[in-house]
């Protein structure tokens, strides 16, 4: 028995032959494939290729005697040499050092979430105090109202003679239209589907506009 190697631009193929005489002629016959790796193996693929050669040598063991399958050990090793303890040293520190560098892209990528969401939640804190801020204000001056509407129904001097408070008063105070078609748009979507699904789509928003 000999082992035949095939070898295409990037395999390497490697079969078990057995030689008889037919008719006086010699004729091969295919037992059994022994396996293929890249040309040239790497350490990895040598690695998985000897674990299954020894398994199928194994399986060929009522057929092929152990001084045979020794020599055939050693012509294989001579084209896919049997991967050594430094070999695999190397493998590991390769792959180690591979695993180090994914996994610490991953943490950088984490961290720049983490950062991010960070200025977003900093953000919106700040323009929650703002509107904590007006909202305190205007639920002030809504208190007065409220008071000066129960004053005049008891029929007491409140005042109230000028103009009411209009649109065109609030943007005379700063407020422009488009402002305030937000605040009443704002309203109505957050009385619409809730004040916290509406939040987490502005956050969200917010976070796609960031560089």
């Amino acid at each position: 028995m000999f082992v035949r190697f095939r070898q295409t631009k990037t395999r390497l193929q490697a079969s078990l032959i057995r030689s008889h005489r037919v008719d006086g002629k010699v004729r091969h016959e295919h037992v059994a494939m022994l396996g293929t790796v890249d040309a040239p193996p790497s350490v990895a693929e040598r690695l998985v290729f000897w674990q299954r050669l020894h398994e199928r040598m194994a399986r060929l063991g009522n057929r092929i005697d152990a001084a045979t399958q020794a020599k055939l050990c050693g012509d294989i090793h001579a084209r896919i040499p049997i991967v050594t303890p430094d070999d695999q040293r190397a493998l590991q520190l390769a792959n180690a050092n591979a695993d180090e560098r994914a996994w610490s892209t991953i943490v950088d990528l984490h961290a720049g979430t983490v950062s991010d969401h960070e200025r977003l939640i900093a953000r919106a804190e700040h323009v929650k105090v703002n509107a904590a801020a007006e909202q305190a204000k205007a639920a002030k001056e809504a208190s007065t109202a409220r008071d000066r509407i129960a004053r005049i129904e008891r029929g007491e001097a409140a005042g109230g003679l000028g103009k009411p408070l209009t649109v065109a008063t609030l943007i005379e105070a700063g407020f422009t239209k488009a402002k305030l078609t937000r605040f009443r748009q704002f309203n109505e979507v957050c009385e619409a589907f809730g004040f916290d699904t509406m939040m987490a789509a502005v956050m969200e928003a917010l976070a796609r506009r960031e560089p």
